[in-house]
């Protein structure tokens, strides 16, 4: 797309005229004072004038003197206003043609994500119904005594779902997998990302996930740009147990106010990336809560680090999850 080059040689243009316009109001309003001036040396008579005639010329003079003058500094003020008007929507206009720039327009989405938007589109009204089962406080006072059994509260809660540990996968490669591969000659990476895919449990959220970071890379959103404030495992493993709101504010660690300000306008104009977000935040959720019980405080921390778990940080925040 061919960027529009900025009004700013425009501007650049017009400064000189102004400065010009300013100087001939100041010479107007001078010359104003030295006409009153002269006109009263020429008509003032000390000889014959006593001081309230004197006093009465003088106020005829320079009466006029004083309002042309306020009337030249109010047009003086009035035109550094109007320029300073005009700098400023230059400056709108220039922050709207770089928006629409870095916008991609649907036609050159590829097919694959059009296909997502499609499925997306259909699953909304099931997604807005997830969301309420997603936000609901979860209690699992009966895991620790029954670490095997689930508690019927958590499974209502989150929609009838399968929170049982994770023992089908083990630990690391799905944190390996969550993380996706670094790039096309990650073997390991892709390995992962294969078994995690086989896994009925993990693949929802390893769809979700990818489909969010594709989603975010449009807007120029990079998992590995952000540096989140690193949350201690006890934050995780209370989120993992039900724990919302102030409690778990730690989570949201991500500081970077134009990755927050890109995410949050998003999800208010575009249903279909808030469809997504809320299916990715409850599919992380309901993976999180099953790796918990089985995981160390190394394991917890290191998934916490992985690509997903970033999105899922930033996402979560944006959508207050950790401020409810």
């Amino acid at each position: 797309m061919a960027q529009t080059p900025p009004p700013t040689d425009d501007r650049q243009a017009r400064a000189p005229s102004r400065l010009m316009d300013r100087g001939v109001l100041r010479a107007l309003a001078l010359g104003v004072w030295l006409f009153a001036a002269g006109l009263f040396v020429l008509l003032a008579d000390y000889d014959t004038m006593d001081s309230v005639t004197l006093a009465m010329l003088a106020v005829g003079l320079f009466l006029p003197a004083v309002l042309i003058s306020m009337v030249l500094l109010l047009a003086n003020a009035m035109a550094e206003m109007r320029a300073e008007a005009g700098q400023l929507q230059g400056s709108i206009d220039e922050l709207r043609r770089t928006m629409l720039q870095q916008t991609a327009p649907a036609s050159d989405l590829p097919p694959e994500a059009k296909q997502k938007i499609e499925k997306l589109s259909a699953q909304a009204e099931q997604t807005e119904t997830r969301l309420t089962m997603f936000f609901s406080q979860r209690a699992r006072e009966g895991r620790a005594a029954q670490p095997g059994q689930l508690d019927p509260q958590a499974l209502l809660a989150l929609g009838d779902i399968d929170a049982t540990p994770m023992d089908a996968l083990d630990a690391a490669t799905l944190i390996r997998a969550l993380h996706f591969p670094e790039d096309e000659n990650d073997k390991e990476g892709f390995v992962a990302l294969r078994k995690a895919l086989a896994d009925a449990r993990i693949a929802p959220l390893i769809k979700a996930a990818q489909d969010v970071l594709t989603r975010l890379a449009q807007e120029g959103i990079y998992m590995d740009d952000l540096r989140p404030d690193r949350a201690r495992p006890e934050f995780w493993r209370a989120f993992a147990q039900g724990t919302r709101g102030a409690l778990v504010a730690p989570l949201g660690g991500i500081r970077d106010r134009s990755c927050l300000a890109l995410s949050s306008g998003r999800m208010r104009s575009d249903p279909e990336f808030r469809a997504a977000v809320h299916l990715f935040l409850r599919e992380f959720d309901k993976v999180l809560s099953g790796f918990e019980p089985t995981a160390d405080d190394a394991q917890i921390a290191a998934l916490s680090d992985t690509r997903s778990a970033r999105a899922f940080m930033l996402l979560g925040r944006v959508s207050g999850v950790f401020s409810r």
